[in-house]
C-alpha cells in the first residue's frame, strides 16, 4: 500500500484502469438504452462537477472531476420532472419489464465481456498453456503422501469440475485448508482420493492451502487457446463469486475489503514486481480482468441502487404484474445510496490510514 502516492505512473495507471471499467460499463447502458428507444439527458464519466461537456446528437456528454463513478442519465429515471429540451424523449418506464431488464443487465455484463476479451489476449500472447496434469512435487509436499501420484490428470477437486489451472489452483488455495477430495485420470480410469493433504500457509491473519507440485505446460494450438481463453474466463467469475461468499460468511474479515485506495495500492506492487516491461504489461491486464469481472459481479448485487437492485425492482413488479410504488422505490434507493456512500467513506478512510 505504501507505494501507491510514491510513483505517479501507479497514480495514472490506476486512474485509467477505473476509468475504462466504468466507461465500458456505462456504455453497456448507454447502447442498451438508445437501442431499446429510451430518452438519454447525460452519459457522464466521473461524478463531482463537471470539468467539461458537450451536446450530442441525442444527450449531452460529460467528464467530471472526480475518477470514482460514473452514469448514464435517463428520462423518468430519478424524477418524472423533464426539461424542456428533453421533452418528447420516452421515460424508462414506459418500456417493458424485459427492455428495463436488459438495460439494467448491459453494464456488467459489458465488463465481463471485457474481461474474457482480455482473457483471451493473455492467453494467445503467452508462450505455454499449462494443463492440469501433476509433473513433479515440490520438497515437503504433503498430497504425494496422501494418494497423488505423477501423471495424475486432475478432473475434479471437492466436487468442483477442473478445466484449467487456474481452477486447480484457486480450489487448493481455497479449500485446502482441510482435506480434500480429488478425483484423477490415472492411465485412463478415473480414481477418487479422500483426505488428501496440502501444506497451508498464513497471509494477514487468513489459512490458505498451497500448491504443492508442479503441473505440465503444453505447446498453443488454436483449439488449446479457445479453451483456455473460455474456462480461464469462467473460472475468474467463479474466483469472483466464490471469494464473495466467503467474505460474507467472514473468513477473510474487514481488512480484505479494498477501495480505490487499497486497489491502487496492490497495482504500485504489480507494477514493482514486472521483471520486464511485457511481464508488467502482462500482470496489469490480468489485475484488469479480476477488477473487471468483480465491478460486474459486484453491481449485480440485489443492492438498491445498484444495477442488481434494479433488476430486483424489475423482477418484483413482473410477479406483482404492476410498477412498483415510484415514492417507495425512491425512498429505498435513497436510503441504500446512503449506506452505500457510508461505506464508501469507511473503506477509504481504512485504506488511507494504512498508508502511514
Amino acid at each position: 500500500m505504501t507505494g501507491i502516492f510514491s510513483s505517479l505512473p501507479t497514480i495514472l495507471i490506476t486512474i485509467f484502469i477505473f476509468g475504462l471499467l466504468i466507461f465500458v460499463h456505462e456504455l453497456g447502458h448507454y447502447i442498451a438504452a438508445r437501442r431499446c428507444g429510451v430518452g438519454i439527458i447525460e452519459f457522464a464519466i466521473g461524478m463531482g462537477p463537471k470539468v467539461f461537456s458537450w451536446e450530442g446528437k441525442y444527450n449531452t456528454f460529460s467528464l467530471r472531476a472526480l475518477p470514482i463513478g460514473g452514469f448514464v442519465s435517463m428520462i423518468g429515471e430519478y424524477t418524472d420532472e423533464i426539461e424542456e429540451k428533453d421533452k418528447g424523449k420516452t421515460p424508462l418506464a414506459d418500456k417493458s419489464v424485459l427492455q428495463r431488464i436488459i438495460i439494467v443487465l448491459a453494464g456488467p455484463m459489458m465488463n465481463i465481456l471485457l474481461a474474457f476479451i482480455v482473457m483471451s489476449i493473455l492467453v494467445m500472447s503467452g508462450k505455454y498453456i499449462y494443463t492440469a496434469v501433476v509433473a513433479e512435487f515440490h520438497d515437503g509436499a504433503t498430497s504425494s503422501a496422501h494418494g497423488l501420484m505423477r501423471e495424475d490428470e486432475i478432473i475434479e477437486i471437492n466436487g468442483k469440475n477442473i478445466y484449467v489451472y487456474t481452477d486447480l489452483s484457486y480450489k487448493i488455495v481455497s479449500d485446502g485448508i482441510k482435506p480434500l477430495e480429488i478425483t484423477v485420470l490415472r492411465n485412463g480410469e478415473k480414481v477418487h482420493l479422500t483426505n488428501v493433504q496440502v501444506p497451508t500457509v498464513n497471509d494477514g491473519g487468513v489459512n490458505y492451502g498451497s500448491v504443492d507440485f508442479k503441473v505440465w505446460a503444453k505447446e498453443k494450438t488454436v483449439g488449446a487457446v479457445i479453451h483456455q481463453s473460455f474456462f480461464q474466463s469462467v473460472s475468474t467469475v467463479y474466483m469472483t463469486v466464490d471469494s464473495l461468499f466467503d467474505a460474507i460468511k467472514g473468513r477473510y474479515g474487514a481488512d480484505a475489503i479494498s477501495g480505490p485506495i487499497g486497489i491502487g495500492g496492490e497495482i504500485g506492487e504489480v507494477i514493482d514486481a514486472g521483471n520486464s516491461f511485457t511481464d508488467t504489461i502482462r500482470n496489469l491486464a490480468t489485475v484488469l480482468v479480476f477488477i473487471s469481472i468483480s465491478l460486474g459481479i459486484f453491481n449485480l448485487l440485489p443492492i438498491p441502487v445498484l444495477d442488481g437492485g434494479m433488476l430486483l425492482f424489475c423482477i418484483i413488479e413482473a410477479i406483482r404484474r404492476k410498477p412498483m410504488n415510484k415514492k417507495v422505490e425512491r425512498t429505498i434507493s435513497g436510503v441504500f445510496m446512503v449506506l452505500l456512500l457510508t461505506a464508501t467513506v469507511v473503506i477509504f478512510l481504512k485504506d488511507l490510514v494504512k498508508l502511514f
